[in-house]
């Protein structure tokens, strides 16, 4: 059983990085990794281009059931490298600093950030959708286009510019309600995360497309 870790106030915060109550829930069974891969690989595959464009789950019914079952079993190997490859030397430095300074760091800490990191992606889900499939070509919006287009345009990229710093947020609440590394500690973690989830993302966006163009020559 985990030791009880450092208490944190409920804050407005809470709206932005999720409520204390979300982090402390992360369980440390391996089982639920499961659900957080396929999710994020979904996330990654359904958000990387319009699949409605691409006319990928066309056909009878035998054909879209098989195509369901290789898009699930490749989104969850592309969720898999996306979370593991990610979080996992994460969560072991954050070890590294637990042991050095002597704070509580779990075992089971790679399993935590990377449940942490997939429930990061839930605050993703509405400003990515409106930006692949609301139809508007973004591209082509500029002063002549209408005032709903311009502000829809400006919510959605200040959004998806501002999200990233958000998801570190949330491993940073994860790293505080689930340590007792000290402030300094977690600073260097999070500075780290940082840096290490610029160079993995475009890892990640290899896999993606790598994954869209396997499954349309299979199809």
């Amino acid at each position: 059983m985990e030791k009880v870790v450092n208490e944190i106030p409920s804050s407005a915060l809470d709206f932005l990085l999720l409520p204390v109550w979300v982090h402390k829930k992360l369980s440390v069974k391996f089982q639920g990794l499961v659900i957080a891969f396929l999710f994020v690989g979904t996330f990654d595959m359904v958000f990387y281009e319009n699949m409605f464009k691409l006319k990928l789950f066309t056909g009878n019914p035998a054909e879209l059931i098989a195509k369901l079952i290789v898009f699930l079993l490749m989104a969850f190997v592309i969720g898999a490298i996306d979370v593991a490859c990610t979080m996992i030397p994460i969560a072991d430095f954050a070890s590294m600093i637990g042991r050095r300074s002597e704070k509580y760091v779990s075992e089971r800490m790679p399993v935590i950030l990377m449940k942490s990191y997939a429930v990061s992606h839930l605050l993703m889900v509405i400003p990515a959708a409106v930006f692949i499939y609301s139809g508007v070509v973004w591209e082509n919006v500029n002063v002549a286009s209408t005032s709903q287009d311009r502000l829809l345009l400006s919510i959605i990229v200040t959004l998806l510019q501002f999200l990233p710093y958000i998801q570190l947020g949330i491993i940073y609440r994860t790293l505080s309600v689930r340590t007792r590394i000290q402030a300094f500690g977690k600073l260097i973690l999070i500075l780290a995360a940082y840096f290490w989830m610029q160079l993995s993302s475009n890892a990640i966006f290899f896999f993606q497309e790598i994954g869209l163009r396997l499954f349309r020559s299979l199809f």
